[in-house]
């Protein structure tokens, strides 16, 4: 098999992997990871069951890769909208920024995140708290060159770092509580939702506490004139 072979096959793997894997979030996202099945997945695409095997080995598998995607898309956002910004303040500003806007933007991922959160809690911890982890480690970094340049005020660089992402994890699970709730309530009464239909409406939006969040976070890191 020559380079121009190899290389097309490859695409057309990956291509369809990621066929896979935008259908499978749809139905886990809508209906839930128990009550979704491999051959709905399949139907939807218009494959057999089989297809869906030689790519992922059972369900479990498929719906973790899912998450798995999910969340190397955030970390590859954090790395385009952030890592370019010196300014620890406008640091600070385009994390927030970056985090609800990608969330807003992909609330399916919120719904898979919460399902493994619940169903996997080992997965979870396995796939999230090394992405986690880096993530911590940038925001301490960007708080010792803030607090090194004056910007910042003293402080315990690594429990602020945990207090800052548990305040966006703190504010994305209550939004989750409160928009998604409903939906979660009649999947555990056994009602299906269909992939396509989605919601009449949206009641609130994520990026709405951008704002206030940016602010909250800042007051209580910037140095005072008077210190």
């Amino acid at each position: 098999m020559n380079t121009d072979t190899q290389g097309s096959k490859a695409k057309l793997v990956q291509r369809r992997e990621g066929q896979i894997l935008a259908a499978a979030k749809r139905f886990f996202a809508q209906n839930g990871f128990r009550r979704t099945k491999i051959d709905e997945i399949a139907t939807y695409l218009g494959v057999g069951k089989g297809t869906l095997y030689r790519y992922f080995k059972d369900k479990k598998s498929l719906f973790l890769a899912v998450f798995q995607q999910g969340i190397s898309r955030l970390s590859q956002s954090f790395r385009a909208n952030v890592e370019p910004v010196s300014d620890p303040r406008e640091k600070i500003a385009a994390a927030v920024k970056t985090y609800f806007e990608f969330f807003e933007n992909d609330r399916e991922l919120i719904e898979i995140l919460m399902q493994v959160r619940s169903e996997f809690k080992n997965d979870y911890r396995r796939i999230f708290l090394a992405s986690y982890s880096d993530y911590i480690i940038r925001i301490q970094k960007n708080l010792r060159t803030g607090v090194k340049t004056g910007i910042f005020r003293e402080l315990d660089v690594e429990k602020t770092a945990e207090a800052i992402s548990a305040t966006l994890q703190g504010l994305l699970q209550s939004f989750y509580v409160r928009e998604f709730g409903a939906e979660t309530v009649a999947q555990n009464e056994g009602k299906q939702v269909q992939p396509d239909t989605g919601r009449a409406e949206q009641k609130e939006l994520l990026t709405d506490r951008i704002e206030a969040v940016t602010a909250l976070l800042l007051e209580g890191l910037l140095k005072k004139d008077s210190e």
